[in-house]
C-alpha cells in the first residue's frame, strides 16, 4: 500500500476562514493596515493552491505549505516589532499561531493509505 495526499480542500477552507476572519478584525482595528497585509497573504496563498478550492493552481502541496508556515512566521515577527494596539497584536498572534497550526497540520492534504493495486 502506497500512501497518497488527499483532502487539501480542507486547510484551504481554514486558511480562507482564517483571512477572512482577520480581514473583519482588520475592519474594526485602530491600525487595520498590518493585519490586512497578513489575511490578504493567507486568502492568495489559499487560493493559488493546487487544491481543490484554489481559483488558480499555482503552487504545489509542499510549496503552498511552505509558504504558509512562512506567512505564521512573518505574522508573529510584525505583532512583534510594529506598533501595534494590544488587540491588534493579540489578534495577529492568535491568527500566524493558527495558519502555522493548519500550514503543519494540513498544509499538503491528509495522507490515507490507498488499498488500489498499483
Amino acid at each position: 500500500m502506497k500512501p497518497r495526499t488527499k483532502g487539501m480542500w480542507l486547510g484551504q477552507l481554514c486558511e480562507y476562514v482564517i483571512g477572512f476572519a482577520l480581514a473583519m478584525s482588520a475592519s474594526k482595528s485602530v491600525s487595520p493596515a498590518a493585519l490586512a497585509v497578513v489575511a490578504i497573504a493567507i486568502i492568495v496563498n489559499a487560493a493559488i493552491s493546487d487544491g481543490s478550492l484554489a481559483a488558480f493552481h499555482v503552487l504545489t502541496a509542499r510549496t503552498h505549505q511552505a509558504v504558509g508556515i512562512g506567512i505564521a512566521l512573518s505574522a508573529v515577527v510584525i505583532a512583534v516589532i510594529a506598533s501595534l494596539d494590544l488587540t491588534s497584536r493579540l489578534t495577529l498572534v492568535v491568527a500566524a499561531l493558527t495558519q502555522g497550526f493548519v500550514s503543519v497540520r494540513f498544509g499538503h492534504g491528509f495522507r490515507t493509505t490507498s488499498t488500489r493495486p498499483q
